[in-house]
């Protein structure tokens, strides 16, 4: 999601999008769509409700919620890349028919105001320099007594243990965001920035995934991946030393043969 008022890369969405951020999306509504679902579910979704998710990207949790609010509701997902609501669109299985995509910027969807019941958001406002704004834009679109629910976080608490080259995603997101113009550690005021924006009897939870193997693993090295562009224009890396840390991150699966079988060449 970008910020639709910038005019330079300043707070540019610095990661793929479309068809190439699909693979990437969906390892992180892997990671994270469980533990979303339940704060969906406490925060107070029902059947019949209508819906907005901002900076819905390829629309894997749009498609969740619309399964959640079920036929009598709707969702409708907001995003400001047009390739994102293109891949989008393409994902949305033919037999969901209470789902539908806008582009628009976060902060100035254009939707009328007082229409929604519940206002969505996960890993947005740490892409925007002005996410008061979309806090705003969200109380705006939500009926009175309506629900807000962000996920939000702090890229630069990231990491592996033992200590790996996993790590660089913390320390380059780290350095990047006060160069780019955004903050990539929103997700540690976050609470006080909704209260901040007027809503009331705000409560908050910790989502904090530990992963141990298999493909979800690579989130971290496909988004340093995708926004290496970012990392050089910034002047924190080299294009030589992005492809060794990027080496260094990714991951091999293999396992021991079993007695009297050859090792392949």
């Amino acid at each position: 999601m970008k910020d639709s008022s910038l005019e330079t890369n300043r707070g540019d969405y610095v990661l793929a999008t479309g068809e190439s951020a699909a693979y990437r999306l969906r390892l992180l509504q892997s990671i994270y769509g469980p533990g979303a679902h339940e704060l969906v579910k406490r925060a107070g979704i029902k059947p019949g409700m209508r819906v907005a998710d901002i900076g819905c990207g390829v629309g894997m949790m749009t498609q969740l919620l619309a399964e959640m609010v079920g036929p009598d509701g709707e969702v409708v997902g907001i995003d400001f890349s047009g390739a994102q609501i293109a891949q989008a669109r393409n994902l949305l299985p033919a037999n969901v028919s209470n789902v539908s995509f806008v582009k628009a910027s976060a902060t100035s969807t254009n939707l009328p105001g007082e229409s929604f019941d519940l206002v969505y958001c996960r890993f947005l406002l740490i892409h925007l320099t002005e996410p008061d704004m979309a806090l705003r834009e969200m109380y705006r679109l939500l009926k009175p007594n309506g629900i807000l629910v962000c996920e939000d976080g702090d890229l630069t608490s990231a990491g592996s243990e033992p200590h790996s080259k996993l790590q660089a995603f913390s320390v380059l997101f780290g350095q990047l965001g006060p160069t780019w113009g955004v903050d990539y550690t929103l997700g540690r005021r976050l609470f006080r920035m909704v209260l901040a924006n007027d809503f009331s009897e705000a409560d908050i939870t910790y989502n904090q995934p530990v992963i141990a193997r298999g493909d979800n693993k690579r989130l971290l090295e496909l988004s340093v991946a995708e926004a290496g562009d970012a990392f050089v224009n910034a002047g924190l890396v080299t294009h030589d030393e992005l492809h060794q840390t990027l080496t260094e991150m990714s991951q091999v699966w293999a396992r021991k043969p079993q007695a009297g079988m050859a090792r392949a060449a």
